[in-house]
């Protein structure tokens, strides 16, 4: 199983997040979009099928969202 962890903060005009020991990065206007072009990117990255993912509030304009890829069967 892949797990890519990122870290987001609002600025108040977007959402950034940049991965937890990792180079992928992204940015958007809400949550929710961002939340998608993560799962996008890290698809891209573990080409492995479906995913699940996790957003936590952490304080008032930060969180941690998670994306796990299936592991791969050898």
């Amino acid at each position: 199983m892949g797990v890519f962890t990122f870290v987001c903060r609002d600025s108040g005009a977007e959402w950034s997040a940049k991965q937890h020991k990792g180079e992928l990065e992204a940015s958007a206007a809400t949550p929710y979009d961002l939340q998608r072009q993560l799962v996008s990117a890290a698809c891209a990255e573990d080409k492995s099928g479906g995913v699940q993912s996790s957003f936590t509030m952490v304080s008032p304009n930060s969180a941690i969202f998670q994306v796990r890829t299936p592991s791969r069967a050898h």
